[in-house]
């Protein structure tokens, strides 16, 4: 609750300052009524260190929360595997495992915790700066209105793109993962065998089909 609070501050101090530019162009500058910028300028400084401040205050929050969470949530799981039969790791890639430990459980904390307070203060941000538009110009709020569709559309295309890049690429870093510790748990028989080229190659394989889904998941 407290870093909503928080989040939806630093997003009013946001709005604040468009309303401010507002009032520089119009009571300052435009009548060229120099003598009531130095408050103007005061309440912008003043508004830019509460608004930093606020800001930090939310993003410590945030991430002591997140950490906190990501470091429940992997106990749980490996206390879960622990008690897995034998079959299920005859079953499964280690490396597959270990990803679940790792990168997966701070991709839950970024949908759960971060994504949720990232939603909210984009929306609420969203409600304030378009309740600002439409006060300062109706007209050039309306035009914005008429390009959202628009914009959500290619946006949500984009977003689905990205999701399935992203799976893509984790499925690939458990697969890395898997490779590199078969490799190194069994050095003596990799040795032994002469199976140095193979596994190498195998880890090539991996490694960059792991690079093309995050380039396909940046672009």
């Amino acid at each position: 609750l407290v870093g909503f609070v928080l989040t939806a501050l630093a997003a009013l101090a946001g709005a604040i300052d468009v309303w401010l530019y507002k009032v520089l162009v119009d009571e300052v500058l435009a009548p060229r009524r120099f003598a009531a910028f130095p408050m103007l300028a005061a309440v912008y400084i003043g508004v830019a260190l509460v608004g930093g401040a606020v800001a930090f205050a939310s993003q410590y929050l945030a991430a002591r929360v997140g950490e906190l969470f990501v470091f429940r949530l992997r106990n749980r799981v490996f206390d879960h595997v622990q008690t897995l039969s034998v079959d299920f790791f005859d079953r499964r890639r280690l490396g597959d495992t270990l990803s679940r430990l790792t990168s997966d459980a701070e991709a839950i904390e970024a949908l759960v915790l971060s994504g949720a307070v990232m939603t909210f203060s984009t929306l609420f941000e969203l409600v304030l700066l378009t309740g600002v538009l439409v006060y300062l110009n109706w007209r050039l709020a309306l035009l914005s209105f008429l390009l959202a569709p628009i914009f959500a559309a290619l946006s949500g295309r984009f977003t689905r793109r990205i999701r399935e890049a992203s799976r893509q690429t984790r499925q690939r870093d458990g697969a890395i993962a898997s490779v590199a510790e078969e490799t190194f748990a069994n050095a003596i028989f990799v040795q032994a065998y002469g199976r140095q080229s193979h596994q190498r190659a195998r880890f090539v394989t991996q490694a960059g089909e792991a690079m093309k889904a995050a380039l396909t998941a940046a672009f």
